[in-house]
């Protein structure tokens, strides 16, 4: 087992190591004496109140969400006196992305549905107004393996309805041309009746027609028409920005530890619902900045640099963290471990670590830390998974952890 003490004494001296059992001991080092005197919880929340406001939009793309939550990170910075490449906190890049600052409006033979509550529209739907009979169909045109609608036969009016779970888990190329299978056909939409909980995205493209996810219970048996309002923005270059800062080391500068959070969510359906994101993922933010905060004291400067870096972009496709390593500010090859944090809001029931079983040594210095501080109930492993912005990271080369927890059921919903 290995003790904040342990770990301190033996990196006076970590140079005489072997380079596996040096990344090892400092990222135990970071974990025991960092995450553990970090925890300022008054802080803490203060953040994930904050970026959950209003005022952030849900950190979208919809009232400048996620520009407002990127100038609040580096105000932070700035205020905890964190240093940046060049005198600038910011890396811009421009992403596409689907937006809906408008209305978003259903009603059912004439009965008004509660965006979010009863209905999503999906993230890639276009612009969509005016009134639809409906026609009811419980199976798929035929669509050859090319993704091409084959089914010259089918013919519809208004808007389709249908079962979420034909199209759901149809992969992104055949739903694609579905969709516009479907408009060639006549359709002015779909209808999809769901009974699972309304989960929603991001997208980055926009799709021939417009679809609705509707709850079953909120759908009215045998309905005849839908009215439907709907304003979406296809913005092809949208400028947004990760933002980084540093401690510098005391002995090794020029060697970094890095700690990830992307700051990103799903913004704004319409004017009024907000997607507020609080474990995914202010929760990551705010664990992140509480690091920052203690390693700017001057007491707890690490040998090590340690950089910390806010990812934009997530939500769309890892877009923030694979265009660091596309264009990094400093050689990927310094980098000891990086860890990433994305969902940590609870650890009620312990965490889960992917690439726990690619980095077994490290892996082994977490579960060997808790199982003699008993922070957490469990320390699970996991093997690779392209599911946040570690993944670009790992695929370089980069060793490191991506570290969330269970425990909470909220995710991609209001």
């Amino acid at each position: 087992m290995i003790s904040a003490v342990a770990v301190n004494f033996t990196l006076t001296n970590s140079s005489k190591l072997a380079p596996q059992m040096r990344i090892l001991l400092l990222l135990g080092f970071l974990l025991v004496s960092g995450l553990v005197r970090a925890q300022d919880m008054d802080y803490a929340r203060e953040v994930m109140k904050e970026l959950c406001s209003d005022e952030f939009a849900g950190r979208g793309y919809v009232d400048d969400g996620d520009n407002a939550a990127a100038y609040f990170i580096e105000q932070e910075f700035k205020a905890n006196d964190l240093f940046a490449w060049d005198f600038n906190y910011y890396q811009t890049f421009n992403v596409p992305v689907n937006r809906f600052p408008g209305k978003v409006e259903l009603a059912v033979d004439g009965s008004p549905l509660l965006v979010g509550k009863d209905f999503h529209i999906e993230s890639d739907a276009p612009s969509v107004r005016g009134k639809y009979e409906l026609t009811y169909v419980d199976q798929l045109p035929k669509i050859a393996p090319s993704g091409r609608v084959v089914d010259s036969t089918a013919s519809y009016k208004g808007f389709v309805v249908l079962e979420d779970s034909l199209i759901s888990k149809l992969p992104p190329s055949i739903r694609m041309a579905l969709l516009k299978g479907f408009k060639k056909a006549g359709a002015k939409g779909i209808i999809r009746l769901s009974d699972t909980k309304l989960t929603w995205s991001v997208s980055k493209q926009q799709a021939p027609i417009a679809q609705f996810v509707v709850k079953r219970d909120a759908w009215k048996k045998d309905a005849t028409f839908v009215e439907v309002d709907v304003k979406a923005d296809f913005e092809k270059k949208h400028r947004t920005q990760n933002v980084l800062a540093f401690v510098e080391g005391s002995q090794e500068p020029d060697k970094f530890i890095v700690i990830t959070a992307h700051y990103d969510h799903l913004g704004k359906m319409g004017s009024d619902v907000i997607f507020r994101g609080a474990n995914d993922n202010a929760s990551g933010v705010a664990m992140l900045l509480s690091l920052a905060k203690h390693y700017s004291i001057p007491e707890n400067q690490p040998r090590t640099s340690i950089v910390f870096i806010a990812f934009a972009g997530e939500e769309i496709g890892l877009e923030g963290s694979y265009h660091y390593v596309q264009n990094p500010i400093f050689p990927l090859k310094d980098i000891e471990f990086l860890i990433n944090l994305d969902i940590v809001g609870t650890g009620d029931e312990g965490i889960t670590v992917v690439n726990g079983a690619v980095h077994s040594r490290e892996f082994e210095a977490l579960v060997g830390i808790n199982e003699q501080k008993g922070y957490l109930k469990e320390v699970k492993k996991r093997g690779k998974a392209a599911i946040s912005d570690h993944y670009p990271f790992s695929e370089v080369g980069v060793p490191c952890f991506y570290i969330y927890v269970g425990g909470i059921q909220a995710y991609h919903d209001v």
